[in-house]
């Protein structure tokens, strides 16, 4: 790896130079000798295109560097596929079944590295050469947003010594703790600038277009994020963390208008995955299905599209088949996702609402009830798609997931839950535990990486099984897959960070070790 890090500096830097850009940036970088360093500052043209790169790095699509097959390796086949919202329908099904694959697991540690870390370390040094503070901080939160990726895919990571000649890896505890310290440092400084209604590389901003006062409720939202997935491992730190950001000046995303979603995305890398990647190469998952389907949630045909039949059919991980003809779209028995629609968006009020209802189910000063919370973020969800009957999802007492019937072979399943939608206050913190989390999945759709770290935490909702589990009895198969193992390449060539990031794992480096924030106990 210390070969593989300094050439991802040089590739990054690369990266910066080749990015597209906005209003004449590409006429500035030819000709840049008339341009004072001050005036590089005040208009931000030495940082925008490396501030585009960092917004492209936190989740990637095909955007001149990389490619949609980057992201189905990174991750429709890995964590949209483990957390339930998809299913592969390659040759390989191993996969899916936990029979996990170097080739496909390793390129969020690489790539992430590369254009994500890669990308802000060049982006601070220019920010520092010209004084550009509240740049900066910007930076450090999409280093952020981009970088718990990783640690949630692997655990202990090089983050605070990344780019030195010995990557030794930090503990999961200790990347959280300077996540949260960068964010809090960030936010300070950038709640300075939005209070003068000020805008930050506007002309640059694929997300907010400069907005400062979105960003800040951006970070806190984000910041409440983390502080929810450390719950279990240190509640204190959770709960401070995460009643700073209700309590900051500018709050947290409450309105769909503040979900933090890409511009400039032609479709979304679901979509040429399942169109013109051999006839389909990923379908909508059987464990979403059956959640769809025993809810008759208005959002389905959102989500998937109907087969032939009409109705909203998934195919289950693991499976086997002499065949996957019948799995493809000519075939149309199963669903493709609905994905010409789906925008890329790496946080929105949804979540943000479930994260409330979780803190103040606990006892947390989220300034309202798990209830109210809970409901907004249903009603949120359906408004960002344009479901109707809200209301009448909510009053629902009765519904429940419904069993898996394939429809293409026999890899049949029992419903996974009882779950229903109604809140009820009479029942176990357990009980509205399991509601907030299984609605919050929903809500997430298609963000895999979020719903996987989620369902790995919270044990909710209940998915599916793999039809087989492929894993050689290293993965529990009532558990599932808990983390992603390190790139085979680290043992050869960052000997001595990958032996720190095994010792700092604090077990196998295999997928059935649990993370450090993953302590809630099983059978609760």
């Amino acid at each position: 790896m210390k070969h593989i890090f300094k050439a991802i500096i040089t590739l990054a830097a690369s990266a910066a130079v080749l990015v597209s850009c906005t209003k004449g940036f590409e006429d500035i970088n030819k000709d840049r000798f008339g341009v004072t360093d001050e005036q590089m500052a005040q208009d931000g043209l030495a940082l925008g295109g490396m501030f585009q790169q960092l917004e492209r790095s936190v989740i990637i699509f095909r955007d001149g560097t990389y490619m949609d097959s980057d992201y189905q390796i990174m991750y429709n086949l890995c964590a949209e596929t483990w957390c339930g919202y998809m299913a592969p329908t390659l040759s390989d099904g191993h996969h899916a079944g936990w029979d996990v694959n170097d080739g496909w697991h390793r390129r969020m540690f690489t790539v992430k590295y590369e254009y994500g870390m890669g990308g802000f370390r060049d982006f601070e040094k220019a920010a520092v050469e010209l004084n550009m503070v509240n740049e900066l901080a910007l930076a450090k939160v999409l280093k952020v947003a981009t970088m718990h990726q990783v640690t949630d895919y692997y655990g202990p990571i090089a983050y605070s010594h990344y780019g030195e000649l010995t990557n030794l890896y930090d503990s999961q505890e200790s990347v959280y703790t300077q996540f949260l310290t960068e964010l809090d440092e960030s936010i300070a400084t950038l709640e300075k600038l939005a209070a003068t209604n000020a805008k930050i590389l506007e002309d640059y901003d694929l997300v907010y277009g400069g907005d400062a006062a979105k960003w800040v409720r951006f970070a806190n939202s984000l910041r409440l994020r983390l502080a929810m997935r450390i719950r279990y491992a240190n509640a204190a730190l959770a709960r401070t963390e995460a009643e700073k950001s209700i309590k900051s000046p500018f709050g947290v995303i409450v309105n769909n208008s503040d979900n933090a979603v890409m511009s400039g995305v032609a479709h979304h890398p679901l979509y040429e995955i399942n169109t013109n990647f051999n006839d389909a190469d990923t379908q909508l998952g059987a464990s979403l299905e059956v959640y769809l389907n025993g809810y008759n949630d208005p959002r389905k045909f959102h989500y998937g599209k109907p087969a032939s039949d009409g109705n909203l059919h998934g195919v289950r991980a693991g499976i086997a088949p002499n065949s996957w003809t019948n799995y493809k779209n000519t075939a149309a028995k199963v669903s493709a996702p609905n994905a010409a629609s789906f925008k890329l968006c790496w946080l929105n009020a949804a979540e943000v609402a479930f994260l409330r209802a979780e803190g103040a189910l606990v006892g947390w000063n989220m300034e309202g009830s798990a209830q109210s919370f809970y409901e907004q973020g249903i009603r949120l969800s359906f408004e960002e798609w344009g479901a109707e009957g809200a209301n009448a999802y909510i009053a629902n007492k009765t519904a429940v997931p419904a069993a898996f019937k394939d429809n293409v072979g026999r890899a049949h399943a029992a419903a996974p839950s009882t779950v229903t939608i109604a809140w009820n206050e009479a029942g176990s913190e357990e009980a509205k535990l399991e509601k907030i989390a299984t609605q919050k999945w929903l809500a997430l759709f298609p963000n895999g990486c979020e719903a996987w770290a989620e369902y790995r935490r919270l044990h909710y909702p209940v998915i599916l099984p793999p039809a087989n589990n492929f894993s050689n009895g290293v993965v529990n198969t009532e558990q599932g897959m808990r983390r992603v193992p390190y790139p085979v390449s680290e043992q050869k060539d960052n000997e001595e960070g990958y032996n720190s990031g095994v010792q700092a794992l604090g077990g196998n480096d295999n997928a059935g070790t649990r993370l450090w924030w993953d302590q809630k106990p099983f059978n609760n």
